[in-house]
C-alpha cells in the first residue's frame, strides 16, 4: 500500500466522476489489479465495511447512463461512523483505479433492482448492513457524450481554498506540508460538489491535531448519507499527510450525530 501513495496522490488531480463508459468488462490484467488492491487494502482504523467487485450481465444496466460491466458495491452497518469509513475506503479504491487509467463514478442512485439481484446474496448474509452506493469501474468512451460534457461543466467547479475551510477556532498558521495535505482534501468529491466540511487545526503540546467534520446539523438536500462524502475528504488528508512523511494517528468519533475525524501528528 505505502509504495502506491505517490500514484494515489497524483490521481487526486486527475480523477473526476465519469459517465460515459465503454459497455465492456475489465480485461484480465486490470481486473486482477483492482481485485488484489481491494483484498490487500490496509486501513488505519477498524471497520465493518464490505467492498466487493462484481460483473453485471451484458444485457442489463446498473446505472442510468451508458455504464461499464464491472462495479464495486459498498455496504456497512447502519451507523454514521461506518458510513464515514465507507467513504474513506471507497475513495482509496477510486484513486487506485484512476492511477491505472480506469474511470469511476460514485453512485448513490442506481438501478437497485439489477444491483440487488447481483449482490443480494452477499448483502443478505448480514441483514444489519445496508448497500449505500456502488462505484462503476471501466474504460472511457472517447466519443463525445452529452451527459458527460454537462457533468463536467456543472460539477467540475473551481475548488475552494484551504483557508475557506478553516474553522473559526482553527490555527491559521501551520506547517506548509500540512497545508499541502489539506489542499488534497479540497479536491475530494461530494454530492453536487457541495464540499460542506471544515478543518480545525490545533497545537497540543508536541502534537498537531487536524479535525475534519461537516458543519453541525448539516444535511444535503438530496443525499442523506453525507458522512460518506466527508469520509472521501478524510482519505485525501490521510494520503496527503503520509506523502508529506507524517505518520498520523487516525480517530473517529460520533459527536452529537456528527462524525468527527481527528488526525494526530507528532511535530
Amino acid at each position: 500500500m505505502m509504495n502506491l501513495i505517490p500514484n494515489l496522490v497524483k490521481a487526486v488531480d486527475t480523477r473526476r466522476s465519469y459517465r460515459n463508459f465503454l459497455p465492456e468488462e475489465l480485461n484480465s490484467e486490470d481486473y486482477k489489479h483492482v481485485l488484489n488492491y481491494i483484498r490487500d487494502l490496509k486501513i488505519p482504523f477498524d471497520h465493518n465495511v464490505d467492498i466487493s467487485l462484481y460483473l453485471a450481465p451484458k444485457e442489463e444496466s446498473i446505472v442510468y447512463f451508458k455504464g461499464p460491466r464491472h462495479f464495486t458495491a459498498l455496504s456497512a452497518p447502519l451507523s454514521i461512523l461506518e458510513q464515514a469509513k465507507l467513504g474513506f475506503i471507497g475513495e482509496l479504491v477510486v484513486l487506485f483505479c484512476e492511477s491505472i487509467n480506469l474511470k469511476t463514478c460514485w453512485m448513490g442512485h442506481y438501478n437497485k433492482e439489477v444491483v440487488n439481484r447481483i449482490v443480494g446474496n452477499d448483502i443478505g448474509k448480514n441483514n444489519s448492513k445496508l448497500l449505500y452506493c456502488i462505484i462503476p469501474i471501466g474504460y472511457p468512451n472517447k466519443s463525445n457524450s452529452l451527459i458527460d460534457s454537462l457533468s463536467k461543466k456543472i460539477l467540475s467547479k473551481k475548488r475552494k481554498t484551504v483557508e475557506s475551510f478553516l474553522h473559526t477556532d482553527s490555527l491559521t498558521e501551520f506547517p506548509e506540508n500540512i497545508h499541502n495535505a489539506l489542499e488534497l482534501a479540497c479536491k475530494a468529491p461530494s454530492a453536487m460538489n457541495s464540499q460542506k466540511w471544515y478543518y480545525l487545526i490545533q497545537k497540543k503540546e508536541d502534537k498537531i491535531s487536524i479535525e475534519l467534520s461537516k458543519p453541525p446539523g448539516y444535511q444535503h438536500i438530496k443525499w442523506k448519507y453525507y458522512d460518506i462524502d466527508v469520509g472521501t475528504a478524510a482519505a485525501h488528508i490521510w494520503l496527503g499527510l503520509i506523502a508529506e512523511s507524517y505518520h498520523p494517528i487516525v480517530k473517529l468519533e460520533n459527536i452529537n450525530t456528527n462524525v468527527v475525524w481527528t488526525f494526530l501528528l507528532s511535530i
